[in-house]
């Protein structure tokens, strides 16, 4: 027995270093393959816009003779994705000629294509000769940054550029462009500055580090964006009662709900305004005495205005008839 054990050990050996470098032979073979698909995925991300591949070199693990490639610019002929034809990125159709532009967000376009192959001997048993490996990736890549849209910056309106509006009639827009003109060069545009741009509040918001801005009293139509043409104008008619003010009455003629017009919103505002002045010079101890008068007399004349506004208002909307009101 001791004698069969030395030879039995020469006889298994050459099997067990065959095995041995099979599985060599195998990690390196996998380790090239992995190689080869992450040059390829590399080639093919180096290829986008706005990257070039001189700007960024290939791996320093791929060998000089090795080839790697990039394709670009195909279709894809068919996608098998009901999601391709959302109307989020086809559509909706629209009367009056405007038509959604297919030529974006459109993923058939622009297929690009990288390879990676190379050819390698075998590390153990170079009797085997040689093997080859080629790796291949796929990307849609279409003109979808904001640059090749022919955008200025990622926030602007890409209504233009999607969409392929109808033109409006010469008239309208020259209508369009004579009111802008009207409201730019109005006479009393600078009259309207207390309205956002109040050199009061700017002041004293200086002053006693309130801030460096004005209240915006403008009542702008907020979250709105609508062809109806029925909703916008109900839009509209809020919003001329959010500047001349509304009172709402029920049955019995008591009022039910007031809301409040620009030129009351204004007025309760410069009350608080000259208030809170006179209540921080107080605080601080500033000897403005003479200023305090005259605030407490704008407050007064102020608070005079708002109950004649007010009486107004009620005078109004009891004159009104009750199938009139909206």
């Amino acid at each position: 027995m001791r004698g069969l054990a030395p030879l039995e050990m020469v006889l298994a050996l050459p099997l067990l270093l065959l095995v041995m470098a099979l599985m060599i032979n195998f990690g390196t073979f996998a380790c090239w393959k992995l190689r080869a698909l992450t040059v390829a995925r590399n080639a093919l991300w180096e290829s986008r816009w706005p990257r070039t591949p001189s700007s960024n070199p290939r791996p320093a693990y791929w060998p000089a003779g090795a080839n790697v490639g990039v394709a670009g610019g195909q279709f894809v002929p068919q996608i098998d994705d009901p999601r391709v034809d959302q109307p989020v990125a086809r559509g909706p159709m629209l009367p009056g000629g405007t038509v959604v532009n297919r030529d974006l967000l459109d993923p058939t376009r622009g297929l690009r294509t990288a390879t990676a192959s190379i050819e390698r001997p075998w590390t153990m048993i170079a009797s085997l000769g040689s093997y080859r490996l080629r790796a291949e990736t796929c990307m849609i890549d279409d003109k979808w940054q904001y640059q090749r849209m022919g955008l200025g910056s990622s926030y602007q309106r890409r209504i233009d550029t999607i969409w392929a509006l109808a033109k409006a009639p010469p008239a309208l827009s020259q209508a369009y462009v004579q009111s802008y003109l009207n409201i730019v060069r109005a006479p009393f545009r600078a009259s309207l500055a207390p309205l956002d741009r109040d050199p009061e509040h700017i002041y004293y918001g200086q002053l006693f580090g309130w801030g460096r801005s004005a209240p915006d009293y403008h009542p702008g139509l907020q979250r709105f964006c609508s062809l109806d043409r029925e909703l916008a104008d109900a839009r509209v008619i809020q919003l001329v009662e959010r500047i001349e003010g509304r009172i709402e009455r029920d049955s019995q003629g008591r009022i039910t709900r007031r809301v409040q017009g620009v030129p009351e919103r204004m007025t309760r505002g410069f009350i608080s305004l000259y208030q809170r002045v006179i209540n921080q010079y107080r605080r601080l101890g500033i000897p403005a005495e003479a200023e305090i008068r005259q605030l407490e007399q704008k407050i007064e004349v102020l608070r005079a205005y708002l109950q004649e506004l007010q009486r107004l208002q009620e005078q109004q909307s009891n004159a009104t008839p009750a199938g009139n009101r909206p």
